[in-house]
């Protein structure tokens, strides 16, 4: 009957709501991603890499106060496509992504890591504070070698904080995208076949992205005061009175010796100022005489 198919449709539409509903609302971010764009990557896969980046977005919550996500193309140049201060909605930034053209140039990675790092993550563009603690992501997709290097300057991008995936597709060696892509590897660095597979990764990044394990709890972090998991990663964070080393690590106290001393052996100080009291007492006794 009428009834039964609205009745239908009904429940149709509360159960496909609520199946779609994203699992990533509490965990805002800001995202960038970094596409090669190189001549190697012919047209039909070049679409493969749209589809599975819109496909990521899916389980994004994209907004100003939640997830900001921003692009950019990388050949011989860098290509921004857009900034984490873009769009403030996932039918904007998807659109976007379906508009991008090819550059069908060189493979300069460490180029694109190196403005990653100095524009993409900057407040002009968008980032938030990093005393928020919003975690900073980077997904690097490439298909081939560098055509520059990229230890130096993706070290330096992990050591400001920003969390790298690193996706190879096909000839890319997995040495290279584990000196890119951020610890633990296991979490952070993949390698598919080629670009019918990368679609195999999306289960993957739901985990890592959506909460996933809590990484304090199942990596050897070393920290030596508090570990604080994030998306896929974590920090190391340091007690009051205390800063982090730049290992990242490790901490060092911000007061002065004397006052740790006086912290730290209490009973000593109060057998000083109780004779320095007395002292006084005396000099003041002395002196009425």
């Amino acid at each position: 009957s009428l009834f039964n198919l609205k009745l239908c449709t009904f429940f149709c539409k509360v159960f496909f709501h609520k199946s779609q509903q994203n699992p990533c609302e509490a965990t805002p971010l800001d995202f960038v991603f970094v596409i090669d764009s190189s001549r190697s990557i012919r047209p039909n896969d070049y679409e493969k890499v749209k589809t599975f980046i819109i496909q990521i977005l899916q389980f994004l919550d994209i907004g100003h106060n939640s997830t900001r996500v921003g692009l950019l193309q990388y050949g011989s140049v860098v290509e921004p496509e857009f900034s984490l201060n873009t769009y403030n909605s996932r039918a904007q930034v998807e659109q976007a992504v379906r508009d991008m053209k090819h550059l069908a140039t060189g493979t300069m990675t460490g180029l694109a890591i190196q403005y990653t790092m100095e524009v993409a993550f900057t407040k002009k563009q968008g980032a938030r504070a990093v005393h928020l603690h919003i975690p900073r992501i980077a997904m690097i997709v490439t298909d081939g070698r560098p055509q520059d290097t990229v230890e130096e300057v993706a070290a330096a991008a992990r050591q400001a904080g920003i969390q790298i995936f690193a996706i190879g597709v096909g000839r890319v060696d997995m040495k290279t995208l584990k000196a890119i892509g951020s610890e633990p590897h296991s979490e952070h660095v993949h390698l598919v076949a080629n670009f019918s597979q990368i679609e195999t990764l999306i289960s993957v990044f739901r985990s890592a992205l959506c909460g996933g394990d809590e990484m304090c709890e199942v990596v050897d972090h070393q920290c030596q005061h508090i570990c604080v998991s994030s998306p896929a990663s974590f920090r190391c964070k340091c007690k009051k009175g205390f800063t982090l080393n730049s290992d990242g690590k490790t901490c060092k106290g911000e007061s002065t010796w004397l006052h740790a001393a006086f912290t730290k052996h209490s009973c000593l100080c109060m057998f000083i100022k109780n004779v320095y009291d007395q002292f006084k007492a005396f000099h003041f006794l002395f002196f009425l005489k």
